[in-house]
């Protein structure tokens, strides 16, 4: 079997336990040799991947894409902290997101400079 490169795995929308199964099941990998690879134990990352455990924070989130060979923006989860922290860091592009994507009004022009100074921040 061809070993997936991280560029042939896109994005996913699943939840994390999913998405880490389905990893697991595309690199062919067990727990254990997981484990190994991170560092953390055999049953935690089982207790990840059944959903028992909450998702891990950001910077477990790394090791474990890193060992699977995949970005962590492979997870929902991971870009969607990292939305939540840029619209936090700018409340004004929040709220002009809200407006375009919540109360469904015309996308403003000026959306691209909000957009671009909070990246800026």
């Amino acid at each position: 079997m061809k070993p997936v490169s991280p560029k042939e795995v896109s994005n996913t929308a699943l939840p994390f336990p999913e998405a880490l199964k389905e990893l697991l099941e595309l690199r062919n990998i067990s727990y254990r040799r997981l484990a190994t690879r991170t560092k953390l134990s055999a049953g935690y990352l089982n207790h990840l991947a059944c959903g028992s455990r909450p998702v891990p924070a950001d910077s477990v989130i790394r090791i474990i894409a890193r060992a699977l060979r995949v970005k962590p923006e492979h997870f929902f989860e991971y870009r969607q902290r990292g939305l939540q922290q840029a619209l936090y860091r700018s409340p004004q592009l929040a709220d002009q997101l809200y407006d375009f994507i919540v109360a469904d009004k015309p996308l403003p022009r000026d959306f691209k400079s909000l957009l671009k100074a909070s990246r800026q921040k």
